[in-house]
């Protein structure tokens, strides 16, 4: 794990140095049929991919820790016990007090939004692991939770990544209207469809996720060569219909 871990940084790190090596990347087939927006530009995945590049190995990260240390528990979630006692509890606080603070101090303060954007890629994680600090290591809190708010952490992946195909339109420069004049009540109706959807998008990907991913090694190689070759397939199929209209 560690090995793949430092493999990913690497490539993240390694797209990041270039803007016209990351197009070139990401310009070949079938990749930028997946990345492309409605006018054939690459440039919103860029954008987009370069806020969030080092958030995704981070929570990776923690997942694997906290699989790890539910697998050996030494302190488990139902235990109203700290993770830690002494000056050590107090600086792991202190520590996630600070993460947090450090990042609020920083969007009051960002002179303009290009300045933040540029920065936020690399500090974007700071609240996330402050946040996770002040949460877990004392018991009082680990142990409570809201399950109003745990439902929503469960579709929450779901929710950021349908928020694109739903709510929003026209390349996230417009939002869906299903009742013009009416903005409050279709922002209900919308909203409503929309968390519905991602609830839907949740259960399906829960339900597939043994036959995609199984644990059998070979058989992952398998599914997944045969998945591919699928997407592709599918991919070609579209680009040589686009073609045949534009010759027609």
């Amino acid at each position: 794990m560690v090995f793949k871990f430092v493999g990913l940084i690497g490539i993240i790190v390694t797209l990041s140095l270039s803007e016209v090596f990351f197009y070139n990347v990401f310009d070949w087939w079938p990749l930028k049929t997946l990345c492309v927006t409605t006018d054939g530009r690459l440039y919103e995945w860029w954008f987009r991919w370069q806020l969030d590049r080092f958030i995704v190995p981070v929570g990776m990260i923690f997942a694997f820790l906290y699989l790890t240390v539910k697998k050996y528990k030494p302190v488990g979630d139902e235990e109203n016990v700290d993770i830690c006692s002494g000056i050590g509890f107090h600086l792991l606080l202190f520590l996630g007090f600070c993460l947090v603070s450090v990042y609020t101090a920083f969007a009051l303060l960002c002179p303009t939004k290009p300045d933040c954007n540029q920065t936020h890629s690399y500090i974007s994680p700071l609240p996330v692991i402050g946040f996770i600090l002040l949460r877990n290591v004392p018991g009082r809190l680990r142990t409570r939770y809201s399950t109003f708010f745990a439902w929503f952490g469960k579709i929450s992946l779901e929710l950021f990544i349908g928020q694109y195909h739903i709510w929003l339109a026209a390349d996230t420069k417009g939002i869906l209207i299903l009742i013009p004049g009416y903005p409050a009540v279709n922002l209900l109706v919308t909203s409503f469809i929309f968390v519905c959807c991602a609830h839907e998008i949740f259960v399906l990907t829960v339900l597939l996720q043994r036959f995609f991913v199984p644990k059998d090694l070979k058989l992952l190689l398998k599914r997944m060569s045969v998945f591919v070759i699928i997407i592709i397939a599918v991919l070609a199929y579209q680009t040589f219909q686009q073609q045949t209209m534009l010759l027609a």
